[in-house]
């Protein structure tokens, strides 16, 4: 009996020896123009040449403004990194969504928006929140930039196999209530170090109902407790949002993807390091009264009482709360609507409806 994630693990495992961390082949590299320039620049200075471009692919993602759009970029540096990704993309051959091409975006939404990114694949970033793949029942994971080094010139990577937590959740997502509240409501569970290191799988009826959307933004989030990576089996949602996607298998290839997806869901009995079990049947809307997602409340909450906690006395003083005043009646001057996958343009239409 196995895990999902050590289904993926085993399948991906090129050399195990005592006393080192496991090597493991790549399936997807992504790459966006903060922390691979350096990876480039050193296959350059050493004649190499990226292991596999054809497993590679590169999005301009954090330096594109809003606006003005047009080029050379108002900021220089920001012109400077896309300059970079556009000539070592070309110079290596790796595939590209340019700043004009009508496939870019923020590179966790893009990649499985074009089919790149299939369940059971190993997927790497060097971008923390690479673990909104976890969504589509991939293993991923953010990594620095001299392991994207590594990654491009081997297509393997080392890495010490992380232990494993299982998020049990009972109950469906009540009315009023979206996927962020669910994650927000875990990491105020497990604390913003409480999934350190740890690879974690989101299991219960309401993952299954969630849409593909709602499933990256707590994939996404997992990071945000520390987590190494989060995970959610692939399922007939997965499989109905990835059909017909421009690079996803197609035809008897397809059909052959889905029967081995079938058999990567944990099996009964699997045994995980730890397990955290919670029930969500009276869950309420999420807030964050602090400066981190751990410190997190429901919305009917009074402001908590920090009782000498130093992090907590800091981080209501910044945001100008007093303890034991109803959260609900916290006045809202400026609105941020988060774009890596944890502001979710179904979530407004549903609160709009």
């Amino acid at each position: 009996m196995a895990t999902l994630f050590d289904k993926i693990w085993q399948e991906h495992l090129v050399l195990s020896r005592e006393g080192q961390p496991d090597l493991l082949y790549v399936d997807r590299h992504l790459v966006h123009e903060v922390t691979s320039p350096q990876a480039f620049e050193a296959l350059r200075r050493d004649g190499r040449q990226v292991r596999r471009p054809d497993l590679t692919f590169a999005v301009c993602d954090h330096v594109v403004p809003t606006e003005p759009f047009e080029r050379p970029l108002a900021d220089s540096i920001a012109e400077e990194q896309l300059a970079a990704l556009e000539a070592n993309t070309l110079q290596f051959g790796v595939p590209y969504f340019g700043h004009q091409d009508k496939r870019q975006g923020v590179i966790h939404v893009t990649m499985p928006e074009q089919g790149v990114i299939l369940p059971g694949q190993l997927v790497i970033c060097g971008d923390s929140h690479t673990a909104t793949h976890g969504a589509l029942g991939a293993m991923a994971f953010g990594v620095g930039t001299s392991e994207v080094e590594h990654v491009l010139a081997t297509q393997t990577l080392p890495q010490d196999k992380p232990s494993t937590l299982a998020v049990k959740v009972s109950g469906d997502l009540p009315v009023g209530c979206f996927p962020k509240d669910l994650i927000l409501f875990i990491i105020g569970h497990l604390g913003t170090a409480g999934g350190t290191g740890l690879a974690i799988e989101y299991i219960g009826e309401a993952f299954v109902n969630m849409s593909m959307e709602g499933r990256m933004t707590v994939c996404n989030m997992s990071i945000e407790c520390g987590a190494k990576a989060g995970i959610i089996a692939p399922d007939e949602t997965t499989f109905a949002w990835l059909k017909d996607r421009p690079l996803a298998p197609a035809g008897e290839e397809w059909e052959a993807a889905v029967a081995h997806w079938r058999t990567l869901p944990s099996d009964p009995g699997a045994a995980y390091d730890r397990e955290l079990e919670l029930d969500i049947n009276d869950l309420e809307p999420q807030v964050t009264w602090g400066t981190n997602p751990g410190q997190v409340a429901a919305i009917t909450d009074p402001v908590p009482d920090p009782k000498g906690v130093a992090d907590d006395e800091q981080a209501l003083e910044y945001m100008g709360l007093t303890p034991g005043e109803p959260l609900s009646d916290t006045v809202i001057d400026n609105v941020f609507i988060g774009s890596c996958t944890n502001g979710r343009l179904e979530d407004l239409r549903a609160a709009a409806a």
